[in-house]
């Protein structure tokens, strides 16, 4: 206790010398060598902000601010110091390591794997990195629609994905997906109305089955630490009352990354059932405290299609409730018709089109190789109805999902 009494009036006094003389490289380096053995993390950023302002740096300073950031569970800003440390050295393996596990504590795990390719043999142990993996990870999702329409029957969607890791720098993702659902649709034969009966003729209904098959890839390359490249390619064959349509989109799209935010842009084009549909967006995810406590992502997207153009904007907060629980909260706003999402990686194509949605997830990781995820959302649709008057009404759709990962 005595010891760090002083060491704290030490600083204290060291401090005040250093704002009352012209500040040097070696002041800055004797005062942030105390804070930093002495674990005075505070003081250590603090001190960091004046040789900042005093256009004073050095490795050893970014090497040890970035320690400190870790200790105050500033994950970004500890990932912004320890780059600063590779501008020095690139090979710097300290700092290899702690920009590896900063991207991987915030859900960066491609990135993390980029900035690993020089780690030694050991430290890749510890961070549960690997060069190569045939299947590095699978997920399983399943999902249930119920409608408030006896007109949609419930939607039942199913699918499986592989993650493989190529290399250091590549990523490859794979899944198939079907999708199927009973409607009930008007006919042009009309069913009269019971006897002394004053209502007019009402549509005859009939049910059919709508079912999707889906295939899904993506590929993810790291052109250097900051610049990724992402394409993909979603195709549907879909079996719709006696008919069978195909759709196959085309995502590309580059990532730019920084410490408390990444940037996205991407286009979508190719051809859905029955003309050409091309979309363009731009997302960011971000981290306003530096860690995954609160976290947020927005994504604007316009679409053009024949006869059809159309604007969309959605929102994602996510907040830590507690060491292992994660919720996510989400909306969609603007029509959501023939949406393209996700790197394509949900097509909402439905017949009947979306007004808004929003909804909310929880993600559980059960050990630190299975993730549990549930998810729920509302969104208000209009109801195609196929008949002489043409038209639509408003119903409600619920949809529940359920989701495990695994990596191996």
């Amino acid at each position: 206790m005595y010891r760090l009494i002083l060491s704290i009036v030490v600083s204290f006094c060291l401090i005040n010398k250093v704002k009352s003389q012209q500040l040097t490289y070696n002041y800055i380096d004797s005062l942030s060598y105390q804070q930093y053995i002495h674990e005075q993390w505070d003081s250590l950023l603090q001190t960091s902000n004046m040789a900042k302002k005093a256009n004073i740096a050095f490795p050893l300073l970014n090497m040890r601010v970035g320690y400190a950031a870790l200790m105050k569970n500033n994950h970004s800003l500890s990932l912004q110091q320890y780059n600063k440390a590779l501008a020095w050295n690139s090979y710097n393996q300290d700092a290899l390591y702690f920009v590896a596990l900063n991207n991987s504590l915030l859900s960066r795990n491609e990135a993390a794997s980029f900035m690993s390719k020089n780690l030694n043999v050991e430290a890749k142990k510890q961070l549960g990195m690997i060069d190569k993996k045939a299947v590095q990870n699978l997920d399983f999702e399943s999902s249930f629609k119920s409608n408030s329409t006896e007109d949609r029957r419930l939607g039942q969607y199913y699918r499986i994905g592989i993650g493989s890791k190529i290399n250091y720098r590549w990523k490859l993702y794979q899944s198939i997906a079907i999708y199927r659902q009973n409607l009930l649709l008007a006919t042009n034969t009309l069913r009269p109305p019971p006897r002394n009966s004053s209502a007019p003729d009402a549509p005859m209904m009939r049910n059919f089955l709508v079912a999707d098959f889906q295939y899904y890839v993506k590929s993810e390359i790291f052109i250097n630490s900051k610049l990724s490249f992402i394409n993909a390619f979603h195709f549907i064959n879909t079996n719709f009352d006696n008919s069978h349509y195909a759709t196959a989109i085309f995502n590309c799209g580059l990532k730019i990354t920084q410490p408390f935010a990444d940037f996205k842009i991407e286009f979508n084009a190719g051809t859905m059932i029955d003309s050409l549909i091309a979309q363009a967006a731009f997302s960011s995810t971000y981290f306003p405290f530096g860690n995954t406590s609160f976290y947020g992502n927005s994504r604007f997207s316009f679409q053009k299609r024949t006869n059809l153009s159309q604007f969309n904007y959605s929102q994602m907060f996510g907040f830590k409730l507690n060491r292992k629980i994660w919720l996510e909260t989400h909306a969609t706003l603007g029509e959501i018709k023939n949406l393209i999402d996700n790197e394509t990686f949900y097509i909402y194509d439905a017949l009947d089109p979306g007004k808004f949605r929003i909804g909310s997830s929880i993600i559980l990781p059960l050990t630190p190789m299975f993730k549990l995820s549930a998810n729920y959302y509302y969104e208000q649709k209009k109801l195609y109805l196929q008949n002489s008057s043409g038209g639509y009404r408003n119903y409600n759709l619920n949809s529940f999902s359920i989701g495990l990962s695994w990596k191996l």
